[in-house]
């Protein structure tokens, strides 16, 4: 990752090595799947990430983390209806009647994904 995409390293890393386990292709190119998924990862992420300005770019990168690295996803949550909140304005509302309303649906978010987590386990 450099300037251009979203990823960290650590991320397209990650990625890579989840598709890799994923996709058995067996024989060489098992032995070179995770790397060629790795490239492809850095690649459409550099040439989609440059697409995306700031601070919308540095805001997903953190989201991603969050969700991917550290598997936090009640922080990714709330900070994607935070973020939601600075770029959306709502006609007519002002900022605390926004706020209240992208805060309720953050934890309508959290409360469906620990349930969701609650039946996995």
């Amino acid at each position: 990752m450099g300037d251009k995409g979203i990823l960290t390293n650590e991320v397209e890393q990650k990625l890579g090595k989840t598709l890799d386990s994923l996709v058995e292709l067996g024989g060489i190119w098992e032995t070179v799947d995770g790397l060629a998924f790795k490239l492809a990862i850095s690649g459409l992420d550099d040439l989609l990430g440059e697409k995306i300005p700031e601070p919308y770019k540095s805001e997903l990168r953190g989201l991603i983390t969050d969700v991917i690295e550290e598997q936090d996803y009640e922080s990714a949550v709330e900070k994607a209806f935070a973020f939601l909140d600075t770029i959306i304005d709502i006609p007519g509302m002002d900022d605390e009647m926004e706020n209240l309303i992208f805060t309720g649906l953050a934890q309508i978010a959290i409360g469906v994904i620990i349930s969701l987590k609650k039946d996995e386990a």
